[in-house]
């Protein structure tokens, strides 16, 4: 098990760089989550350790920004992220980062991007 102190700093820089991948403001990501603007500043600027089930999902959308990165450039990501998808039935891809099952429909379309399987 990592010590504290090595839990706080990694989740602090897994929120930062989401935040800065997909440029959400802590309000806008605080919005995806479902969760207050004051959690997001505890976990990503006071180093409160989010409970282990959001610490696992902030890990699973970590992963999908990597991801989008390695097949995108990086200014458009966001606007990816942001537009509605016929394959979500109209719905944005930032709109299923709430649930573990949206989070895996989301790496699901753009793994099918990455290895041009469609």
């Amino acid at each position: 098990m990592k010590p504290a102190a090595l839990q706080e700093i990694a989740c602090s820089t897994t929120i930062e760089s989401i935040r800065a991948t997909l440029q959400l403001s802590q309000e806008a990501f605080a919005r995806v989550l479902q969760v207050s603007v004051r959690t997001i500043v505890r976990w990503e600027k006071e180093g409160d350790e989010p409970p282990a089930l959001e610490r696992e999902r902030l890990e699973l959308i970590h992963e999908l920004s990597l991801i989008s990165e390695e097949i995108m450039e990086k200014n458009d990501i966001p606007a990816w992220f942001s537009r509605p998808k016929t394959a979500f039935s109209g719905n944005k891809p930032l709109d299923l980062l709430s649930t573990f099952r949206g989070i895996q429909q989301v790496r699901e379309l753009l793994e099918q991007t990455r290895w041009g399987v469609f």
